[in-house]
């Protein structure tokens, strides 16, 4: 029926332009705030500051502050709004806000100071979720154009996490000098799935009730890379820095497509079903990122850049493409990607006497891609509060918020455009620190 292929189209195009990580996009989706609840709460201008295990993920060089042995864990809770603004659609009465909430497991990890005479030389192994791909989609209307006249509804739901096992270690080279480096084991993927569905609420077609289309599609990704650190205390202020090499991740996609039509009977009139799997290799551009920190008394100001340029990542396989070449898939991620900036900065209050910390931050990380707005570009403020339980135990507190918008328009096949996905996120993390 021409309704139903129109409208499904146009629904799985939807879905499908919204959150499904494959191919290159794997690099731009998700939110990748990092980890630890003290480091998120300054903005994870954490580059110059660590002396706690989530240093392994931001800067190993700053592991060699670590004096105790030490056993970190970290929780998180995300709530994620997605509200989109239809352009040319004639609906009525739609419903077109959406929220989920999603729990996961941040990091855990060992940091073990091995005593020595003099400096310091610490090692640390441990897990950090790096990026999530958690993400929500929901709109539900009557369409009462000439053509259409029934019920429609998409719903989209991805859950996922991209992840490193790390082993770091950190030495004090000079007094007022450190060096470390990280190996990391990358691991995780996403299940991406949508529905949509069209039901005839008014009769008008003899021999169609309901329409449903289901669509899935699971991801796996591995890989290694190395970040090398360095750190710098000077008189009040610390310089670090670090260097990541390029990833090479192994991407292992299985997609299927499922539909199913009913007519006024509710019988089966047709029904379809069909799934693939890919398998690709694609690798991440080299990160270089710098910072500095300012140590007043009870105050630590905090700031990190971080460069990276999405022109040079590159298939090292056959891309998942019918009919491309890896060459034309690069010189096309060259023409439509960027270099980008990110920055965060942050800083922390920590009342004397007390133990008691109170910080905030900001991160923003530009879109990647060539001509984007500046809306698209994420941002998100953090606060947080850190104290000391006793003297072994020390609980850390971060709340963030953040939001971007995405754009999407002149959807193939279809005459409709969508004029933007408005998406708001409050993540909370907590960390426990324990030092023996």
């Amino acid at each position: 029926m021409k309704i139903v292929s129109k409208v499904v189209t146009l629904g799985v195009v939807i879905c499908l332009s919204g959150s499904s990580p494959a191919q290159e996009e794997i690099f731009s989706l998700g939110m990748q705030l990092g980890t630890g609840a003290r480091a998120i709460a300054m903005g994870g201008a954490y580059t110059s500051v660590g002396g706690d295990f989530s240093a392994s993920f931001w800067n190993p060089a700053a592991l060699a502050d670590i004096r105790r042995v030490e056993f970190y864990g970290s929780l998180s809770h995300l709530m994620r709004q997605n509200t989109v603004e239809f352009g040319n659609i004639p609906f009525d009465l739609a419903i077109n806000e959406n929220e989920e909430n999603f729990t996961k497991f941040n990091s855990a990890g060992l940091a073990y100071p091995v005593p020595t005479e003099r400096g310091s030389l610490v090692f640390s192994f441990g897990y950090n979720q790096v990026k999530s791909y958690d993400s929500n989609f929901d709109f539900r209307a009557f369409n009462f154009s000439p053509d259409d006249s029934v019920n429609q509804a998409w719903k989209e739901l991805e859950t996922g996490s991209l992840n490193t096992w790390t082993a770091a270690g950190a030495m004090a080279v000079s007094p007022n000098t450190s060096v470390g480096i990280g190996l990391n084991f990358w691991t995780g993927g996403s299940d991406f799935h949508t529905t949509f569905r069209e039901v005839d609420i008014e009769d008008i077609y003899a021999d169609f009730e309901n329409f449903t289309r289901d669509d899935g599609l699971k991801t796996n990704i591995s890989g290694f890379n190395v970040k090398f650190g360095g750190l710098i205390d000077l008189p009040l202020l610390r310089l670090g820095a670090t260097i990541s090499t390029p990833i090479t991740f192994k991407v292992k996609e299985h997609f299927f497509t499922s539909e199913e039509l009913l007519d006024d009977n509710l019988d089966l009139a047709e029904e379809f079903f069909d799934e693939g799997f890919f398998e690709y290799r694609i690798k991440s551009p080299w990160t270089f990122t710098g910072g500095a920190s300012l140590n007043l008394s009870n105050f630590v100001f905090s700031g990190d850049v971080e460069y990276n340029d999405w022109t040079q990542i590159k298939y090292k396989s056959e891309p998942p493409f019918a009919g491309v070449t890896p060459t034309e898939a690069n010189l096309s991620i060259r023409d439509n990607y960027r270099a980008t900036t990110r920055i965060r900065l942050g800083g922390e209050f920590t009342l004397p006497l007390t133990g008691l910390s109170f910080r905030a931050g900001y991160f923003r990380d530009p879109s990647m891609f060539q001509g984007a707005s500046s809306d698209e570009d994420k941002q998100f403020y953090s606060a947080g509060i850190g104290f000391l339980v006793d003297k072994q135990v020390r609980l850390d507190v971060a709340l963030v918020h953040g939001f971007w918008k995405n754009f999407n328009q002149d959807l193939p096949e279809t005459d409709a455009t969508i004029d933007y996905e408005d998406i708001k996120v409050n993540k909370a993390f907590v960390s426990l620190t324990f030092r023996l």
